[in-house]
């Protein structure tokens, strides 16, 4: 069994200045297993660390005026995409950026005062700003999976990020905006749901229809599915990881059997097949042109 540690209720809660912890403890058990250094000057309790941990601990050392932006803006809207190691994204003014630090990404770009938003965990971009910030920022199958999710967790509209983007014509990435916001639909429930439907797209296939609802001939509910093409009849669905579950697979061949009984066709994607994207889409277009889709 492993040896415990002694560790005060005030160092409990989160990350904490190294100042504080040695009014508290002695900088030798500071140093040792029972805590563990996120930034230069601040600590945590050792375990798991999360992308908030890490925020939490940027703010201690950041001035107030420092701004959340990109992928940890998107972790303040709830979209808790960033990875548990991933660097906080801070914006300054350019005549204000500090010396770079270990765990921070440094932002020098233009902010405007409706562009910026009080939170529990600061200053951070609105969801809009936020959403022109991913847009520009990433390949447009990637930046439209993160929309997706931002815009079903604070209802943005791609009118406010349009705003956003006229407010700033010049910034790099800006073209890629209104292809992404084109291709937005918060109805997808996952990543890779989202950035299947955007290769789709992209390939000249029609647009799908997400989260549909399959109904038998008497109008009984059979199934909610990914994405659809009611005109053909043709469904495809992508199987995340928990699908490989023996008891989440047999309940997946059931409701595809049910799928198929009241006359629709089904594909299933799972993560290995989406590794080759080019495959999946002319196995799809091929399913559509058969169903009689002009594609």
């Amino acid at each position: 069994m492993g040896r415990s540690y002694h560790v005060p209720a005030e160092l409990r809660a989160g990350p904490f200045a190294e100042s504080t912890a040695l009014t508290l403890i002695s900088r030798a058990e500071l140093h040792g297993p029972a805590y563990q250094r996120l930034l230069r000057g601040v600590y945590m309790v050792a375990g798991e660390v999360t992308h908030a941990d890490r925020i939490r601990a940027a703010r201690i050392v950041l001035p107030r005026t420092a701004v959340l932006c990109c992928m940890s803006a998107l972790w303040v809207h709830g979209v808790t995409l960033a990875d548990s190691g991933a660097d906080v994204d801070v914006n300054f003014p350019a005549a204000r950026r500090p010396r770079p630090r270990q765990y921070l990404r440094l932002h020098s770009d233009q902010l405007l005062p409706d562009e910026v938003v009080e939170t529990a965990f600061g200053l951070v971009t609105t969801p809009a700003r936020t959403a022109f910030d991913v847009a520009r920022g990433s390949e447009v199958p990637a930046a439209v999976a993160r929309l997706d999710a931002l815009v079903r967790a604070t209802r943005c509209t791609a009118q406010e990020i349009r705003s956003i983007a006229a407010a700033h014509p010049g910034v790099p990435g800006v073209r890629r905006v209104p292809t992404a916001i084109g291709l937005v639909d918060p109805g997808a429930e996952s990543v890779r749901e989202s950035m299947l439907r955007v290769v789709l797209t992209l390939a000249g296939l029609p647009r799908p229809v997400t989260q549909y609802v399959v109904r038998n001939a008497n109008g009984a509910f059979v199934a909610r599915v990914d994405m659809a093409w009611p005109e053909w009849r043709v469904i495809v669905e992508y199987d995340g990881k928990h699908h490989d579950d023996p008891r989440q697979i047999a309940r997946d061949r059931a409701r595809i059997n049910a799928l198929q009984l009241v006359g629709w066709t089904v594909v299933v994607v799972d993560r290995r097949q989406f590794a080759d994207p080019e495959t999946v889409v002319a196995i799809i277009q091929k399913v559509l042109r058969d169903a009689g889709a002009p594609c």
